[in-house]
């Protein structure tokens, strides 16, 4: 159950923060197998995103109900707000689905050298981050949005298939270096993940559909992996959205330093 709870929390804590739940869970695994439980790694890690999925939608629930009155204005956004950032949405996630499919295909999580990788990503576009967030304007926000810029994010979030390097943190740093206001770069970024998540979590569960899945995931570890990835990710999804209206991006730039280092150092 403590293996189950730390896995939970290290999910519900790196998702929608710029540090890499992907990085942070491949790392997780690399010291606490998860196979010593009842459920697999692979089930638990479609748990536990569904528990973030559920957590971003509740938060963004006003916004989300938005998205769906517009709906009948889809194909008017310019008279619209909520139909044009829901189009734009839309527009950013394309890329990823696209080179998402592809990049599965060729990257090997297994590989030997992932924690290398994930150790570089994260120093890397941790420092990159930090120039951007810290040198770049902060005037614009959802009127400055329009499609070619929400493909470009798109196509900048593609990055973070690379474990280590987070989609968050992508996401907040092409939007930071366009000069957008750090508040509406998470509130995008995190709307953004809903379709993400979707994408990639149903994605797996297809991909390795086997008829044990079903029960693994209405198990009691199951249910506790999404119940304590939903309560974890809406706390820290509370947290970064009051964070960013203060603060600068700096405390995690320390943490993606100190987490690259610490990889480089274990590996060595």
């Amino acid at each position: 159950m403590l293996i189950i709870f730390l896995f939970s929390l290290i999910q519900g804590f790196t998702e929608f923060l710029p540090i890499s739940s992907q990085g942070h869970l491949i790392v997780f695994n690399e010291f606490l197998e998860l196979d010593n439980t009842n459920i697999s790694i692979h089930d638990a890690t479609i748990l536990a995103h569904f528990g973030s999925l559920f957590a971003v939608m509740i938060y963004y629930s006003r916004t989300i109900k938005n998205f769906i009155l517009s709906i009948k204005l889809i194909d008017r956004p310019d008279i619209d707000k909520n139909s044009f950032l829901l189009v734009n949405i839309i527009t950013s996630t394309i890329p990823v689905l696209f080179v998402g499919y592809f990049f599965s295909k060729f990257f090997k999580y297994e590989s030997d050298n992932i924690l290398l990788i994930i150790a570089i990503s994260s120093i890397v576009f941790g420092l990159l981050m930090f120039f951007i967030d810290s040198f770049s304007l902060r005037i614009k926000n959802q009127n400055s949005l329009n499609y070619l810029t929400s493909f470009y994010i798109g196509i900048f979030q593609c990055l973070a298939l690379v474990p280590g390097v987070s989609r968050s943190g992508s996401v907040l740093t092409i939007m930071r270096y366009l000069g957008f206001q750090r508040r509406f770069c998470v509130f995008y970024s995190n709307l953004l993940s809903i379709p993400v998540i979707i994408a990639a979590t149903s994605f797996m569960f297809f991909s390795q559909y086997e008829s044990q899945v079903l029960e693994e995931i209405f198990s009691f570890d199951g249910i506790m992996i999404f119940a304590y990835s939903f309560i974890f990710s809406i706390l820290f999804i509370f947290f970064f959205v009051s964070w960013v209206k203060r603060f600068s991006l700096s405390i995690f730039v320390i943490y993606r330093l100190l987490f690259g280092i610490f990889l480089i150092l274990y590996i060595i």
